[in-house]
């Protein structure tokens, strides 16, 4: 998946999955908001993970069988939370008609990501850049 896939799959699923929430939000509350937050504000509380932190969390849980226990650490959240949020954004890409291919071979931890990577010539950067 190339960068412009990448962010036109973010930008789908981000109306989508706010769509998704609302609805939910307003099962949960038993009807519509009593008043519209102005533009830009929260209610309520930020989720542990962002979109992006999930649609990535999905892709490594389903393409490589990457365990949830592995994955989880990267996000600096526990597995639980992580299941919750790989089950309700498989459903909102399969709803979308997005499915993940699984490669064939399985990866259990961070390090054969890391060896998949190297032999793939996918290299990380081992400098921080700080945002300045």
């Amino acid at each position: 998946m190339d960068h412009d896939q990448w962010d036109r799959l973010i930008g789908e699923r981000a109306t989508a999955r706010e769509a998704h929430w609302e609805e939910d939000l307003r099962q949960r509350r038993g009807g519509d908001r009593q008043k519209t937050p102005a533009a830009g504000l929260y209610t309520g509380r930020r989720p542990g993970l962002t979109l992006v932190d999930r649609l990535l969390a999905t892709l490594l849980y389903e393409r490589f069988r990457l365990a949830q226990v592995a994955v989880a650490p990267l996000f600096a959240v526990v597995p639980v939370p992580l299941n919750r949020a790989i089950s309700q954004t498989r459903c909102l890409l399969h709803k979308a008609g997005h499915t993940i291919e699984p490669i064939s071979t399985h990866l259990a931890t961070l390090d054969g990501l890391t060896d998949l990577a190297a032999r793939l010539g996918i290299t990380r950067d081992p400098v921080i850049k700080t945002a300045s």
